[in-house]
């Protein structure tokens, strides 16, 4: 497994698929506690048509443990490492809750290493919207270095699925977690992650990110960062395509695979073609099974 160093610490990511003639590789950054490997769902739609690059965040999966606190810069910076090693000079970038912040300032820090951007279940501000928790949520939190990381997630259930999910796809949140024990990210780093989110606020700066293409994908029962911030985040950036996925909650891919894999699809083919690269030469082919939310 390759691995960035900065900075004395070690950062492995997973560079799988490939890409077609010049096309920009995608990365893959994943949200609050989780490393690369919660990226399971999207993969299958994409690799066959795209280079990936899948990075475990400090703290996360294989990657060195914290040794201290986080910074957005350091992680901007743990970001752009991980490019430079995979010798690839821009990339479109996927990024979903706290990872589609980071996806923000990754872009805001360095514009030309950003092809294009897919930010889900996101926010343009951290104060007042991740941390806006329900009292139950904050509870948990606050008991997760006794319960641990896939534990305190399964008791966040109502906050973190929709409702269809929980109550007809029971089998797709155990797949969740069973993907998050195999993670078990220490209750350090997902604290820390918190800070950092808390201090995310690029409003005042949203028009700089309209520069290239940007589609924004939201859950209408999103109980964690609410639709209305999904929305903000999409009129404040120029030209970005705004897509509401109906009855689905903060972890957008259990709760509609499909839909996401879908638009994610929509928005590479069309941000290639704009970049001057060929589209994908056929459409990718989904994984559905029977049963799956759609």
């Amino acid at each position: 497994m390759p691995a960035a160093v900065r900075a004395g610490h070690r950062l492995y990511y997973r560079d799988v698929g490939a890409a077609l003639g010049d096309a920009a590789p995608v990365l893959l950054l994943m949200g609050l506690g989780g490393s690369g490997r919660l990226w399971w769902r999207l993969e299958p739609h994409l690799v066959a048509e795209h280079r990936l690059l899948v990075p475990d965040g400090l703290g996360t999966g294989r990657s060195d443990r914290l040794r201290g606190p986080l910074s957005m810069g350091g992680m901007v910076a743990d970001v752009l490492a991980v490019l430079d090693a995979a010798r690839v000079p821009r990339a479109h970038v996927v990024g979903t809750s706290l990872g589609g912040m980071l996806a923000q300032q990754v872009a805001l820090a360095a514009p030309d290493r950003v092809a294009s951007l897919v930010l889900t279940a996101t926010t343009a501000i951290g104060r007042g919207t991740l941390l806006g928790l329900p009292w139950r949520s904050a509870v948990l939190g606050a008991a997760r270095p006794v319960l641990g990381h896939a534990a305190t997630v399964q008791r966040l259930v109502p906050t973190l699925y929709g409702p269809r999910t929980i109550a007809e796809h029971p089998e797709r949140i155990a797949e969740d977690m069973r993907h998050r024990r195999q993670d078990a990210t220490p209750a350090a780093t997902a604290a820390a992650q918190l800070a950092v989110a808390a201090r995310h606020d690029v409003r005042r700066r949203l028009r700089e990110l309209g520069d290239r293409p940007v589609t924004v994908l939201h859950g209408s029962a999103d109980a964690l960062i609410d639709v209305r911030h999904g929305r903000a985040l999409a009129a404040g950036i120029p030209g970005s395509r705004w897509g509401m996925i109906e009855g689905a909650g903060h972890l957008l891919l259990t709760d509609a695979e499909e839909d996401v894999a879908r638009a994610v699809v929509r928005h590479l083919s069309g941000a290639e073609a704009a970049d001057g690269a060929a589209p994908p030469a056929r459409p990718v082919r989904s994984d559905a099974r029977p049963g799956r939310p759609r």
